[in-house]
């Protein structure tokens, strides 16, 4: 039996102990909302509550939504897994990584599939590997220009980091990195679109996701949620911008497929609903194969190895998202098969097709990733339905 009073009080915990700030939850199954709940407050300083309509930085949680994209290139047949993506970018083209300070040639070209399981060698910033100077050169660039009237765009964003060294043979491995990026140019350069207008024809306006986009538009600029760092006494709002994600009120040049998005509880539940429920009131944006194979292991058993956080184990990945394998590695009671990611924000979505099942939680915290509160959450869901 669903129990919303039960199921308030597992947020309402995590929120009185000082764990998190606030929190918002939205549950579709069957493609109807059953669950929908906000607790604590987006903006302490100020006393206002956080809802299931405040709007936050999903961060990764925007991958979710360009792994749909992609998979909505797929079934129209404008792109094809093994096309190289030097044919949409040709910067990549001889791709080299380096190794003991040696330049070497990339044993095949970058694929569209490289991207989709993040096999590219294509880095986010960092420090350590050989290359990554270069890489982090392009994403200072970006920054800079992100604080002018002339921003660098995706596309050459793209083709900058296309100069750079990969990290890695191509496909040896699975490293989380810009692959979700150099993507939304992919998708300008197939359909003639910028990202995200391809995004707000294809999957935000027909779901009715009216508050997520790259920008918080000034009229709705009230309901944007204060990011934090940190937890309780030693909270305090975030002073520093990740990953050139800056808190715009206009359509930016970058729009980062990777983390770019500002969204809702509520408006990513109904991208949910379609990637779980067979349709958002009766509207969807994906068939049904592309949804299952969305949500298939795309990683061979040594791009695994690399493939090793804690909130990826029981998992496989691939399109941009974690699919669920081993119910007992990832302690979740969620379906095999199940899938979706979370946001460096404490963003998190899990899409459940075998149970028509879709379990959305935000917050908004810096580093927070998947959080004990939305494990906690998933968990209480599941043993209710």
């Amino acid at each position: 039996m669903f129990n919303e009073t039960a199921l308030k009080g597992t947020i309402d915990r995590f929120i009185e102990s000082g764990a998190e700030t606030g929190a918002a939850a939205v549950v579709m199954k069957d493609g109807q909302e059953i669950f929908r709940y906000g607790c604590g407050l987006r903006d302490v300083e100020n006393d206002k509550p956080f809802t299931p309509d405040t709007i936050c930085r999903a961060f990764s949680c925007s991958k979710v939504v360009t792994g749909t994209a992609a998979m909505q290139l797929l079934e129209r047949g404008l792109i094809d897994l093994d096309n190289p993506i030097e044919w949409y970018i040709p910067e990549f083209r001889d791709a080299v990584y380096i190794r003991d300070g040696k330049e070497i040639k990339a044993s095949r070209p970058i694929q569209i599939r490289d991207l989709l399981n993040m096999t590219s060698g294509i880095a986010y910033p960092g420090e350590g590997a050989e290359g990554i100077d270069k890489v982090n050169n392009v994403w200072g660039e970006l920054d800079n220009s992100c604080r002018t009237d002339k921003s660098i765009d995706t596309m050459e964003f793209a083709r900058r980091l296309g100069k750079c060294p990969i990290m890695f043979d191509t496909g040896a491995e699975w490293m989380y990195g810009s692959s979700a990026d150099v993507f939304g140019a992919v998708a300008e350069a197939v359909t003639g679109k910028r990202f995200g207008e391809f995004l707000k024809e294809n999957i935000f306006e027909p779901l009715c996701m009216n508050d997520t986009a790259f920008y918080v538009p000034k009229d709705k600029a009230e309901r944007l949620a204060v990011l934090y760092d940190g937890t309780g006494e030693n909270r305090k709002p975030l002073d520093w911008v990740n990953l050139c994600i800056y808190d715009v009120n206009e359509e930016p040049s970058f729009q980062s497929g990777g983390a770019g998005l500002f969204s809702t509880a509520e408006d990513l539940s109904k991208l949910g609903a379609a990637l779980s429920c067979g349709g958002y009131k009766g509207t969807q944006v994906l068939s049904r194969k592309a949804i299952d194979f969305m949500r298939t292991n795309g990683l061979s058993a040594s791009q695994k190895k690399t493939f090793n956080w804690d909130s990826c184990r029981g998992f496989g990945y691939a399109n941009f998202v974690r699919t669920h394998e081993e119910p007992n590695k990832s302690g979740l009671l969620a379906s095999k098969g199940a899938f979706g990611w979370d946001g460096w924000t404490g963003t998190y979505i899990l899409n459940d097709p075998d149970e028509s099942l879709a379990v959305v939680l935000f917050v908004q915290r810096a580093g927070a990733g998947t959080t004990a509160l939305s494990r906690a959450f998933v968990n209480h869901v599941y043993s209710m339905i």
